[in-house]
């Protein structure tokens, strides 16, 4: 009996979701004149500035669709906070200095 966390993905993950059609390598099959297989998805993201692609079951697109958009938004979250910090503290160092 499978476990049910087994099929549970992190909340938040780096990159973004795409479809892609393959050719299967296959002399014979249609996909060598031109009719591909698929849709098929894929994780992509970068780790350590070289792209990753990574296969993702077609039952779990939704959910690392979903954990990519989480981390996306995070991520803007966070620049903007550092945005703004970035203007306070710069404020209070005019402040400080115009005293």
């Amino acid at each position: 009996m499978k476990n049910k966390t087994e099929h549970l993905l992190p909340k938040m993950i780096p990159g973004a979701v795409c479809a892609q059609m393959v050719r299967c390598g296959k002399r014979n099959c249609q996909c060598t004149r031109g009719d591909l297989h698929g849709p098929y998805f894929y994780q992509f993201a970068r780790v350590n500035r070289v792209l990753v692609k990574r296969y993702v079951k077609a039952r779990d697109v939704d959910q690392v669709r979903a954990a990519c958009n989480v981390r996306r938004q995070e991520e803007r979250r966070r620049r903007l906070v550092h945005k703004v910090n970035a203007r306070q503290l710069v404020k209070a160092i005019e402040q400080l200095s115009g005293e």
